[in-house]
């Protein structure tokens, strides 16, 4: 498909209703009922899948629609929009590197090989001290414990650097300078992905890595962002090879994107922080393209680009620990 035809068949891709009466509270849907049962049995508060911008199913047995959760490092599905977004408006590119924004980076030989890319992968080599401050300044003056692009760590670092960068990139180019309300108004809003609850840190730092709290439905507008590539109502909303590069593993972990969870990567270590059997029990039948976006107590966003799909499952805590990923996605595409 050319670029315009795929464009003009954006044009309508909203999250919508395949029906025009919305499922009551904690009804069981006829279709993807027991993926439901599954998931409302393990603390479940939400429960939702589209195809191609269509609701198939929708359940809450907490709360409703509109209802707002914490979704933990689930927050780092936004990473992605936001990388995709300054891409988009032309204040950054993933190749630059980070030195250009962070000067005093430059004069280091290790950190100035440090691209933005680099830095979104999670293979910067940079760490946070286990029980150390998180905060900006001394995120901006760690040293890699590893050669750049040869290691993965799932660390906060990451986006508390970028946060950073996305700041003063926005700054310097005379934009809202809060990434988050940035975010919200440029890409987030205009999707129908309503406001967010944004965590910050004691320096008033946007919480990147942790800490959002969004509805359902807004987690499922994000998504289907993602999934189209940036293409919204026939708009170019945000920067596609900047999301695709998102949805991709690199050298360093075949099975991180950028603040995502891939499926189908070579295994590494495991050093992740989330727990997930994703990569240990075959037969979930999704496919090998599946990406998915992981906070505690199993609040999860998947994307299935091939399949068109969307799927929210959002829970009442953080702190169940009986989710199983593989059992769920087998639930789901036997209902496909």
């Amino acid at each position: 498909m050319d670029r315009r035809a795929f464009l003009l068949s954006a044009a309508a891709c909203s999250i919508v209703s395949a029906s025009t009466t919305q499922l009551a509270i904690a009804q069981t849907p006829a279709r993807f009922g027991t993926a439901a049962n599954y998931s409302s049995q393990r603390d479940g508060a939400t429960f939702l899948v589209a195809r191609h911008g269509v609701l198939l199913a929708e359940q809450y047995t907490a709360g409703n629609a509109d209802t707002r959760w914490p979704i933990g490092m689930g927050t780092r599905t936004f990473l992605s929009l936001l990388a995709a977004s300054l891409v988009e408006d032309r204040l950054m590119t993933l190749d630059e590197p980070v030195a250009l924004t962070l000067g005093d980076w430059g004069a280091d030989p290790v950190k100035s090989l440090i691209s933005i890319r680099t830095l979104l992968s999670g293979a910067s080599g940079l760490r946070f001290e286990r029980n150390g401050p998180q905060d900006v300044a001394t995120a901006i003056a760690l040293q890699p414990r590893e050669t750049p692009g040869t290691s993965f760590s799932d660390d906060a670092a990451t986006y508390v650097i970028f946060a950073e960068i996305a700041r003063r990139k926005l700054e310097t180019g005379g934009r809202e300078p809060d990434p988050a309300r940035y975010l919200t108004s440029r890409t987030l809003l205009p999707i129908g992905c309503v406001p967010i609850g944004w965590a910050r840190t004691r320096d008033g730092a946007v919480r990147l890595d942790d800490g959002a709290a969004v509805s359902a439905r807004g987690w499922a507008q994000a998504g289907e962002l993602i999934r189209r590539e940036g293409v919204w109502r026939a708009q170019q909303l945000a920067d596609d090879g900047a999301l695709r590069e998102a949805m991709r593993g690199s050298f360093a972990e075949m099975r991180a994107g950028f603040g995502l969870w891939l499926a189908s990567g070579e295994r590494g270590r495991d050093n992740f922080s989330i727990d997930t059997d994703l990569w240990r029990a075959p037969g979930t039948n999704a496919p090998a393209d599946l990406v998915m976006a992981a906070g505690q107590g199993g609040q999860r966003l998947y994307l299935a680009p091939s399949d068109g799909l969307v799927i929210v499952r959002q829970a009442r805590t953080l702190t169940s620990n009986s989710w199983s990923d593989a059992q769920f996605l087998s639930l789901i595409w036997r209902d496909l």
